[in-house]
């Protein structure tokens, strides 16, 4: 994989991320279920978008790859804030 399709996988998880939040919480309606659901996100979901995309990039560009993987649970910190209010 090169950093271009690094790039786009990244925003596409990012965009998926913050279209999850509205969406989980008008399925279940439950402050606690939409927790859980986040949780999910960032525990399960996102660890396993990182090693698979470490393992596919070229040996070449790992150490940036990391740091731009990075991004998508930077982004979606903020999202969290909104479950406080």
């Amino acid at each position: 994989m090169t950093l271009k399709w690094l790039w786009i996988l990244v925003i596409v998880f990012s965009l998926l991320e913050w279209i999850s939040i509205p969406f989980i919480g008008a399925i279940t309606g439950k402050l606690y279920q939409l927790v859980d659901g986040v949780l999910i996100i960032t525990f399960i979901i996102y660890p396993l978008f990182f090693i698979t995309s470490l393992l596919l990039l070229q040996k070449e560009i790992k150490k940036i790859g990391a740091v731009i993987l990075l991004i998508p649970l930077i982004v979606y910190a903020p999202s969290l804030q909104t479950l406080l209010k």
